[in-house]
């Protein structure tokens, strides 16, 4: 039985409940089955894995790269060449999609990453990039920001498969 049908039948079996104490305990199943629904599908969605991952790294989402972030990231779970042509794949790309020029892209991106990086939880950013970025410049670069949250989100997607 597919998770609508089970919300069906258990709507169906709230309807028809006499005693409040069938009701909420009807009402209940009903809840739980539209939480695990959410649940299955944001598992699945690239893009809420990634708002779901700045979120943790503590990317600020009023910046400009925010969005240029997010799309990057699905851009690059969808076609994984645009990570060896960042310059001159990538943000040109994103320049097209969100009417701009290449250069604020990259600068955007650069800005959101020196924000969450001066502003972001130690412990997470850590968790995520550890010895993955260079001792020297302290933040990631584009590229290995935009490589390493890719990552991150096609192993979440294929754990929720």
């Amino acid at each position: 039985m597919s998770i609508l049908e089970k919300q069906v039948d258990a709507l169906m079996r709230l309807c028809t409940a006499e005693k409040e104490s069938e009701r909420a305990r009807v009402r209940e199943e009903v809840r739980t089955l539209l939480e695990k629904q959410k649940s299955d599908r944001a598992s699945s969605d690239p893009e809420y894995l990634i708002r779901e991952l700045l979120l943790e790294l503590g990317a600020p989402d009023h910046l400009v790269g925010h969005p240029y972030t997010v799309q990057a990231i699905l851009l690059v779970v969808q076609d994984r060449t645009y990570i060896d042509s960042i310059t001159f794949g990538l943000y040109p790309q994103l320049a097209v999609i969100f009417d701009t020029t290449a250069s604020r892209v990259e600068r955007a991106i650069r800005h959101l990453i020196e924000v969450t990086w001066s502003r972001g939880d130690w412990e997470t950013l850590n968790r995520y990039f550890g010895n993955t970025v260079s001792a020297e410049k302290g933040k990631p670069t584009n590229g290995e920001f935009i490589a390493r949250l890719t990552n991150v989100v096609k192993l979440r997607m294929r754990e929720a498969a």
